[in-house]
């Protein structure tokens, strides 16, 4: 089927008339019947009734042209479409993020590129761990996942978006609940519930080389999936975890998070595949310095 006979259909349609339909076609009269009759061959279908005083739409004609004027509409639009798609303006990201500890800057993330691409679909997967992320996004199962640092990005583009302190979860009934800050060997000899190894998470790596730094054998005597069941154990009096201070928006009842001056600062980035050439990943890109300043307001 080919797109002048559909234009040339649409014109006698709306116009009722072979001879001004040929003239807003700028053609002939003769070559206009002859692409008419072809595609009522091709559809096999009589679009028109003709006598020598008038053409009407047949039933069928008038179900044609609905179909038609929505076909010409499309192939107009397609150089716009095209257009908006190849400036990131349309299209979807996949965005994964690693939990709790990154709920604040999730949020951040999210406003931002709405209000910047608000035509591009924006797929939030579930929470999981930044290792098993940073996978996921090598295996474009995502284009864009927010990860705790330090983490293997072998392959991968990395954009530091904030940073924050490291705490430790405890009771309410602990000495140290209400402390302004606490020291690891102030609580060196204490059960500790430790994330479930394996999974990719980073913290845990980090905290381990801190024990190290300061001579301290870490009495593991459980792990946890994940943060939410880590701080649900904190609170059954199981032990004390360590965790990033952003994870307070999850804290659970009965449990305290307080921050260790002797663990270092973790960050959250954003990680994407090194070489994307996704526009719509482009376009968030180039939002990290907004999404810095705003992350950097965060309490």
């Amino acid at each position: 089927m080919e797109l002048r006979h559909l234009r040339a259909f649409v014109a006698v349609a709306e116009e009722l008339n072979f001879r001004r339909a040929a003239e807003r076609l700028q053609m002939a009269q003769p070559p206009l019947s002859q692409q008419i009759k072809r595609l009522e061959k091709e559809l096999g279908v009589e679009l028109f009734a003709r006598t020598t005083r008038s053409v009407t739409l047949t039933p069928a004609g008038e179900a044609c042209l609905t179909e038609a004027r929505h076909a010409l509409s499309a192939i107009e639009a397609m150089p716009a479409v095209g257009q908006r798609a190849a400036a990131g303006h349309t299209g979807r990201i996949r965005l994964g993020f690693t939990g709790p500890a990154s709920y604040q800057a999730l949020m951040i993330v999210a406003d931002a590129y709405r209000e910047f691409r608000p035509d591009v679909r924006l797929e939030i997967g579930p929470p999981a761990f930044s290792g098993e992320l940073a996978d996921r996004v090598r295996s474009d199962e995502l284009d864009v996942a927010l990860v705790r640092l330090p983490l293997d990005t072998a392959g991968l583009a990395v954009g530091e978006i904030a940073t924050g302190r490291s705490g430790v979860a405890m009771a309410r009934s602990h000495p140290f609940a209400d402390a302004e800050e606490v020291g690891l060997l102030e609580v060196a000899s204490e059960p500790i519930i430790a994330h479930a190894s394996g999974r990719g998470s980073t913290f845990p790596g980090t905290v381990g080389n801190s024990f190290l730094e300061h001579g301290i054998v870490p009495n593991v005597v459980a792990e946890a999936p994940d943060t939410q069941t880590l701080m649900l154990m904190v609170g059954a009096g199981v032990g004390l975890g360590y965790m990033p201070m952003a994870a307070r928006y999850l804290l659970a009842p009965n449990v305290s998070l307080v921050p260790v001056r002797d663990l270092p600062s973790t960050s959250v980035a954003m990680v994407w595949r090194d070489g994307d050439d996704n526009p719509a990943v482009a376009a968030l890109v180039s939002l990290r310095e907004r999404i810095i300043a705003e992350c950097a307001t965060i309490p």
